[in-house]
């Protein structure tokens, strides 16, 4: 008997894919812009305005900037992000809440109910409660607390490995209707004196319906998940393990160009190798949603494909760093032709890293153009 390698992928017997039935999102309506970010005593009172301002390229009379402008091109710059949404503070809004509106809005774009649904998969790091885990909380905000679903931390890639898990589910024949959500209130777990950290995250939810496709479309090929562990790049201790220096629940991201050269290519190349599976070319591919980190690494996943401009999302400016619900929100807003209308069928390639690191993509071919509101 010949030893089956075991980076060899055994290709499921069945032509039952997943394919998109609709897709929502939530927004919160606050929104956070560098000027108002800077406003805070604790960013203000540790930014360093003039090294910062040596480091500013391209800005006529730099020197005449005063420091909140400095701050917001300083921003900018560094990581194309202009604004973010965010919970308001002390309001009733939960991460769990968010989730439930975006599947709420993707079963409407669907014409689906709840309780059709067979499985609820929730991608994220931010529950407001441990246990119950957060699909418990989201089915019973949709009024169907029965309903079987589990929650999943992969950090920023969260959204795209639940994709892979529903499209597994589905296809092995174990579901048949399945939500897929991913919410996170980043700016909950944010430490606002450390503003290279401060200025990159936001709080948002998106999700999708998927349902079977026997038709070709949906899901091609095989998604790819992968793993690296590496501690540095982002960090947050777990609950019950905080020690005095690095107190729960913090957020600490590392950056630098090791950093975004390693996103790049990880991205680029675990959607390459994503894409050969399904037999399809770069040139066939109409859209590709990145997580949304840092606009420098959407543009240079960008170059890096040698992709011409329009095939690649960039949304960072508008959202900042949502985690895992950067792809889902853009897919959403891909879908109902915010970002322009999309062919018919469309070729959509999803790819995302995440803190750990971990990273995964998915092909999808989209038919039947926008999605129902």
């Amino acid at each position: 008997m010949q030893c089956q390698d075991e980076n060899e992928r055994v290709p499921l017997q069945t032509s039952v894919t997943a394919r998109i039935a609709g897709s929502g999102s939530f927004l919160p309506d606050t929104t956070l812009d560098n000027f108002e970010l800077y406003e805070m005593e604790s960013i203000r009172s540790v930014f360093d305005v003039e090294r910062a301002r040596s480091s500013l390229r391209g800005v006529e009379a730099v020197e005449d900037l005063s420091p909140v402008q400095v701050f917001d091109e300083w921003a900018r710059q560094v990581t194309g992000i202009q604004e973010r949404r965010v919970l308001e503070w002390g309001g009733d809004v939960t991460t769990e809440h968010m989730c439930a509106e975006a599947t709420r809005r993707a079963l409407s774009s669907a014409g689906l109910e709840a309780s059709e649904l067979d499985l609820l998969l929730v991608a994220s790091l931010t529950g407001a409660e441990e246990v119950p885990n957060e699909a418990c909380t989201v089915a019973d905000m949709l009024g169907v607390p029965r309903l079987g679903g589990y929650t999943m931390n992969v950090a920023c890639a969260g959204f795209v490995y639940a994709i892979a898990t529903a499209n597994a589910f589905i296809r092995s024949g174990l579901a048949q209707k399945v939500a897929v959500v991913s919410g996170d209130a980043l700016s909950r777990i944010t430490s606002y004196s450390d503003p290279k950290t401060a200025v990159l995250f936001g709080d948002g939810a998106g999700a999708v319906i998927l349902t079977p496709t026997t038709a070709g479309d949906g899901i091609l090929g095989q998604p790819h998940l992968s793993a690296s562990y590496d501690r540095d790049p982002l960090f947050m201790a777990g609950q019950g393990w905080e020690t005095d220096d690095e107190p729960f629940p913090k957020l600490h991201m590392e950056g630098g160009p090791r950093i975004l050269r390693r996103a790049i290519l990880n991205m680029a190349g675990i959607a390459d190798q994503t894409l050969a599976s399904t037999g399809r070319g770069w040139d066939e591919v109409d859209l590709v949603i990145p997580h949304q980190a840092n606009l420098r690494i959407t543009k240079g996943i960008e170059k890096h494909l040698a992709l011409p401009k329009g095939r690649v999302l960039h949304t960072i400016h508008r959202y900042g760093n949502m985690s895992a619900s950067t792809v889902a929100v853009a897919l959403d807003e891909a879908l109902h032709g915010i970002h322009g209308p999309l062919p018919d069928p469309a070729l959509i390639v999803l790819t995302a890293i995440g803190g750990g690191y971990t990273s995964a993509a998915a092909v999808i071919e989209h038919r039947g153009g926008e999605v129902a509101a």
